[in-house]
C-alpha cells in the first residue's frame, strides 16, 4: 500500500536499458583502455592478414618482393593496402569498442547532429589556421637532438622521409580518378577513422578517468600526434588535435572534428592536384607555408576569434564538466 504505480513512461524508459546490456560495461577505466588497445590489435591483425591474402590472390607473391620501394611498387596494391588497413586499425576499433562497452554506442561516439552555426565556424577555422600550422611546421622541422640521441634522430628522419615518399607517390598520380581516390584514401577515411578513435573513443575514456576536459584533450592529442610516427610534424598535428578535441566537446558532435579533419587533408590533396596539372605554382609539401609575419599573426587572431565564438555558442562549462 502507498506505493506509486509504475507508469507506462517509466517502463518504456527502463526496457531499452535492460534490452541493451554490453558485454564489458562494468570494466574499470584502466581495463577500458586495455580493451580498446586489444580491439585495435585484433582488428589490425585481421585487416593485415586479409589484405595479405587478398593481395596474394589478386597480384601473386611477386607483389611483396617489389612493394618495399614506394617509387616503383604497384600503385593499385599500395592504395588497396593503405585503405584496407585504415579500416582495420582506425575505423572499426572504436565502433567495436563502443558496441562492446557502452550501453548507447552512438551517444558515446558523438553521432549527433552539430549546430549549423558551429559547423560553419569550424570549417572557417580550419581554413584560417593553415598559415599558422605552416609556421609551426617550420619550427618543428628545426628539431635538433643532442649527439647521444643521433640514432633516434636518424630513425625519426628515415620514418619521416618514408612517409613523405609514399604520400607524394599517391599525390603524384595523374587524372581525376586519382584525385577522387586520394580524397577518399587521404582525406575521408583518416578523418572518419582517426576522429572516431582519438576523439570519440580515446578522449571519451579519458573523460571518465579525469575531472574536467583539459587533461583528456591534451593526452588524446599527444597520442594522436605521436602515433603518426612523423616527429618533425608533431607540433602542428598536436595543436590540431587540441582544436579537434575541444571542438568535439564544445559541440557534442564528432561530425565537427571529422569535417575539419577532412577539409584539412583534402586541401593538401587538391593543392597537389592543382600543382601537378600546372594550375598552381605551390607544391603539396609547401602548401600552407608563408614567410609573411602579418599573415601568420592574422591567422592566429582570426582563429582565436572563431574559437571564442564557437565556445560562446556551445554548451555551458558546468555541463562540459559532466560530459561523458
Amino acid at each position: 500500500m502507498g506505493e506509486k504505480p509504475v507508469t507506462k513512461r517509466k517502463i518504456t524508459n527502463f526496457y531499452p536499458a535492460m534490452l541493451r546490456q554490453p558485454l564489458f560495461s562494468n570494466l574499470t577505466m584502466g581495463s577500458r583502455i586495455l580493451l580498446l588497445v586489444l580491439v585495435i590489435l585484433l582488428s589490425g591483425a585481421v585487416s593485415l592478414s586479409l589484405s595479405y591474402l587478398i593481395s596474394l590472390v589478386v597480384w601473386g607473391n611477386d607483389i611483396f618482393m617489389t612493394s618495399g620501394d614506394p617509387a616503383t611498387a604497384n600503385i593499385v596494391f599500395l592504395r588497396f593496402v593503405q585503405m584496407f588497413n585504415q579500416l582495420g586499425f582506425f575505423l572499426l576499433p572504436p565502433l567495436l569498442y563502443a558496441w562492446l562497452s557502452e550501453q548507447s554506442p552512438s551517444d558515446f561516439l558523438g553521432f549527433t547532429r552539430p549546430a549549423p552555426f558551429t559547423l560553419v565556424l569550424s570549417l572557417a577555422l580550419i581554413l584560417s589556421v593553415i598559415p599558422l600550422m605552416g609556421e609551426l611546421s617550420r619550427w618543428n622541422e628545426q628539431l635538433d637532438l643532442p649527439g647521444w640521441l643521433s640514432g633516434i634522430e636518424k630513425w625519426m628522419i628515415d620514418s619521416e622521409e618514408s612517409a613523405m615518399e609514399l604520400t607524394l607517390r599517391f599525390l603524384g598520380e595523374p587524372g581525376v580518378s586519382s584525385l577522387l581516390i586520394n580524397l577518399v584514401m587521404i582525406a575521408l577515411l583518416p578523418a572518419l577513422g582517426e576522429e572516431l578513435l582519438f576523439r570519440s573513443a580515446l578522449l571519451g575514456i579519458f573523460r571518465k578517468m579525469f575531472r574536467g576536459i583539459h587533461w583528456p584533450v591534451i593526452l588524446s592529442s599527444v597520442i594522436f600526434s605521436a602515433l603518426h610516427l612523423q616527429f618533425f610534424g608533431f607540433l602542428p598535428r598536436f595543436m590540431l588535435g587540441l582544436v579537434f578535441g575541444y571542438l568535439y566537446l564544445w559541440s557534442g558532435s564528432v561530425w565537427v572534428p571529422v569535417s575539419m579533419h577532412f577539409v584539412n587533408n583534402a586541401s593538401v590533396v587538391i593543392a597537389a592536384y592543382l600543382y601537378n596539372n600546372n594550375l598552381s605554382p605551390i607544391p603539396a609539401e609547401e602548401f600552407g607555408t608563408t614567410s609573411s609575419t602579418l599573415l601568420i599573426v592574422s591567422s592566429f587572431i582570426i582563429c582565436l576569434v572563431i574559437l571564442f565564438l564557437i565556445f560562446r555558442n556551445s554548451r555551458k562549462p558546468d555541463t562540459l564538466d559532466n560530459f561523458s
